[in-house]
């Protein structure tokens, strides 16, 4: 069952194109992650809710049962997370005690606390709660795990998985991929030129790889260089200079600091060169230098994260079937 399509959809405002070819379809069991701006997201999610019509292309909607929260939408900070919640389970008509559901947010301990006095993790977790009361069909959020602590991050992915149970289909938009991946299982990029893009970073399967001689992985080789070409200008990158690598529709692009450089080579070519220098391939888009990883981080049992040294906001998946090899590579 569809609940949403979205076909060739443009929009424009002010004599500009906001948005342009996209295509995407919600239905009942969707987890969808889409990496676009604040602008670009607000204006998505006016036209998925039928607050804004296209410019042109079509949009069809099976239910009106779609609530929206954006990244600044605020709560009332007066009330306590008990009085407010209340509030909202009179407005939905929801018929089950809201104390059956207050350890499944993780807010027992702050149930008759002023909103104004909690965290931002706690926040966002009364204001999950609060979305579910309505039962909606479709849940439209954007960059949700912004400033959140990673215990935070844990305790609102668990919160989330509550709603997926419930048959609540999940739309989430963020300038973070790395989010994207804890948060869902379908994800796009948005492309001012091209439009919405599906990515490969989906349906993540590791492939097994023949074994190789082990003299043939760590072969000597006194020199390599990775080759990226940016514009007229071909650039040598040592590999203790990459922080990671990151497959992006099918080209490997290489992290340094806060610049991406494509490259011709593929992950595979890229894993087998690098893979004397400490690189790891830790998800089937990813290759990390280990050297760079500083904390493991598990916000569920089938949910692994790597942080990298000095930059706490980079988080790279790491595939539940590579821990293991991690874990003999590293011994820990």
């Amino acid at each position: 069952m569809t609940l949403i399509s979205l076909e060739k959809v443009m929009k424009q405002e002010d004599n500009r194109t906001v948005l342009k070819d996209i295509d995407l379809v919600v239905e009942p069991t969707s987890r969808i992650g889409i990496k676009m701006s604040s602008e670009e997201s607000v204006v998505l999610f006016n036209l998925i809710s039928g607050e804004l019509l296209p410019s042109s292309g079509s949009i069809a909607r099976e239910t009106k049962s779609i609530i929206t929260e954006y990244k600044d939408d605020g709560l009332y900070d007066s009330l306590t997370v008990q009085r407010y919640l209340n509030f909202f389970k009179k407005i939905a008509g929801y018929p089950h005690p809201l104390e059956n559901y207050i350890a499944t947010f993780s807010l027992l301990d702050v149930w008759r606390t002023k909103i104004k006095n909690l965290t931002e993790d706690q926040k966002k977790r009364v204001s999950l709660f609060r979305m579910s009361l309505f039962s909606p069909e479709v849940l439209l959020i954007e960059n949700p795990l912004s400033n959140l602590t990673g215990e935070g991050i844990e305790l609102y992915l668990k919160a989330l998985e509550h709603l997926h149970t419930n048959k609540i289909a999940t739309l989430f938009t963020s300038n973070s991929i790395e989010d994207l991946l804890l948060l869902s299982s379908e994800i796009y990029r948005y492309n001012r030129v091209s439009g919405l893009e599906k990515t490969d970073l989906t349906n993540e399967i590791d492939s097994i790889s023949e074994e190789k001689d082990e003299s043939e992985n760590f072969m000597p080789n006194n020199v390599f260089k990775v080759t990226c070409k940016l514009a007229d200008k071909t650039i040598f990158f040592s590999p203790d200079e990459i922080d990671f690598i990151e497959s992006i529709n099918s080209v490997s692009n290489v992290r340094i600091d806060d610049e991406y450089f494509p490259t011709d080579l593929t992950m595979n070519e890229l894993e087998d060169k690098l893979l004397k220098f400490g690189f790891f391939r830790c998800h089937r888009s990813y290759l990390v230098n280990l050297q760079r990883v500083s904390e493991l981080i598990s916000y569920s049992k089938n949910s692994y994260t790597l942080i990298l040294r000095g930059k706490p906001n980079v988080k790279l998946p790491l595939s539940r079937n590579r821990l293991e090899e991690l874990k003999q590579l590293i011994g820990f």
